[in-house]
């Protein structure tokens, strides 16, 4: 299984939003207290390949995806404190 942390959030978005069977998880960052996500896997450079192909998705499914994400990073803010 593969595993690759992501800092941009439009990327975690993508996999989620095209369906890709990753596992993403939110986490801080506990050098530079920034929020990051960490994608579980296999084919990760293959789903990047095809992001960066601009392979058709769901706008609204990317929207929603995105959303979810940042409402992940607003609460790991939050939790630092």
């Amino acid at each position: 299984m593969e595993k690759r942390i992501f800092t941009d959030t439009s990327i975690p978005a993508y996999f989620q939003a095209s369906g890709k069977p990753f596992k993403v998880i939110s986490q801080v960052n506990t050098k530079s207290g920034q929020v990051e996500f960490c994608v579980e896997g296999e084919n990760i450079d293959l789903a990047l390949n095809e992001l960066y192909a601009n392979v058709t998705i769901g706008v609204l499914d990317y929207i929603k995806a995105f959303k979810s994400l940042r409402s992940s990073i607003f609460a790991l803010k939050g939790k630092r404190r």
